[in-house]
């Protein structure tokens, strides 16, 4: 699948309701769909790894879009540099949580990052 059609999937999916229940959970995103993380999962598994299409969604801001990225990216092209820089861009704990526990878990840097992480002083920093 190519950005655009992920973006136009999204759209589709996306629901008022799972957009109002993500403030329930804390989740403030200005820019979402809508989209179930379970919905999301489903397309991350038909997509598979595609590190370029992770890297094009990042890049585009949505909070579902940046979920995906994270489910689709490929640990073995992640470098310190977009894992920095991307953690610099976290904005709640769903992207955090989803970024971190699907594709930089696996990267070799894991553990250095998480050294590094655990001292910053910001919350989303350390949460990383």
């Amino acid at each position: 699948m190519h950005k655009k059609e992920v973006l136009q999937w999204l759209e589709r999916k996306g629901t008022r309701r799972t957009r109002d229940e993500m403030a329930r959970y804390g989740i403030v995103a200005p820019r979402a769909f809508g989209v179930t993380v379970g919905a999301m999962l489903g397309l991350a598994k038909q997509v598979g790894k595609d590190h370029e299409l992770a890297l094009g969604l990042w890049e585009t801001g949505w909070y579902e879009a940046r979920m995906l990225a994270g489910m689709v990216g490929d640990p073995r092209r992640v470098t310190r540099r977009q894992m920095n820089a991307w953690a610099a861009e976290f904005d709640n704990w769903g992207i955090c949580d989803t970024v971190c526990w699907h594709l930089f878990d696996y990267t070799p840097f894991a553990f250095e990052k998480a050294r590094q992480w655990s001292k910053l002083r910001a919350q989303m920093a350390r949460r990383r």
